[in-house]
């Protein structure tokens, strides 16, 4: 459980927004660090869906290759893989901003159907103050929706990211944790599961939650989205609206799960 992906922050860098432009914060990819973050998420993707040691012994179980046991895990192109994407990248981003040694959630190895987006909050990252046996009002959890837009059409990435929001708020996020405790119960080791029972069944100390909408979308989209009329909630500590440029973004996610699979290796 160590703190990781320091390095996807400083690949962004903050954007310049267009006049009458939504309340947000919006950063956009540094062209200079395209290359870099191609090759970082390909090396990373793999672990999203299934762990290294998990991937050795199905290669040694079934004697079959590393790139078809893993085409096997990943989703095919389309939106389930924009999805996923998206998700991915608001996970590694808001995890490089926590300063605190969080457990970023890689929920995406939890799924029934490769060909389906995952259920419930689609991201989830974790903070104990206190690994085992004691709780502090200091831990918190992060939530956020993630939406993504790679291809000119009438979807409101924003807009979207925000409703979701609300349902995280309202009941989701609760779900979602019951879902991934009975998730560790089925493939997890015992510590993570007890680093987990603190956010489900130790709840008479509180903890803090903090709330995101985010946008991953494509950078010569981005000014059009950032300018819709969208009602934005009052943003304060504990909810954030986030969007993310990155330039030919249906490229680029294509790219990096195709190398995902070319590139890896144990």
């Amino acid at each position: 459980m160590n703190k990781s992906d320091m390095d996807i922050l400083e690949t962004f860098t903050p954007y310049d927004l267009p006049d009458d432009a939504i309340d947000v914060r919006c950063h956009a990819l540094d062209p200079q660090h395209i290359e870099a973050l191609k090759l970082y998420l390909a090396s990373a993707l793999p672990e999203c869906y299934i762990t290294r040691q998990d991937l050795k012994c199905r290669a040694e179980e079934t004697g079959l290759n590393i790139p078809e046991i893993l085409t096997n895990k990943l989703p095919d192109r389309g939106s389930v893989m924009s999805g996923d994407f998206g998700e991915i990248v608001t996970l590694f981003f808001l995890n490089s901003e926590c300063k605190a040694q969080t457990v970023p959630i890689k929920k995406w190895r939890y799924k029934q159907d490769r060909t389906k987006a995952a259920p419930h909050s689609d991201v989830v990252i974790l903070y104990r103050k206190h690994n085992k046996n004691k709780i502090s009002k200091e831990d918190f959890v992060v939530c956020a929706e993630a939406k993504q837009k790679a291809t000119n059409s009438a979807f409101d990435p924003i807009g979207s990211a925000i409703d979701g929001y609300q349902k995280d708020r309202n009941g989701r996020l609760a779900r979602t944790l019951v879902w991934l405790k009975e998730k560790a119960i089925d493939i997890e080791a015992k510590d993570f599961i007890d680093y987990i029972k603190r956010f489900t069944d130790l709840t008479k100390v509180e903890y803090s939650k903090y709330f995101k909408a985010t946008a991953i979308i494509d950078l010569n989209l981005l000014d059009d989205e950032l300018t819709r009329e969208i009602d934005v909630p009052e943003q304060n500590e504990h909810f954030e609206v986030i969007v993310l440029g990155i330039p030919n973004l249906k490229q680029f996610y294509e790219t990096v799960f195709d190398r995902c699979v070319t590139e890896c290796s144990l």
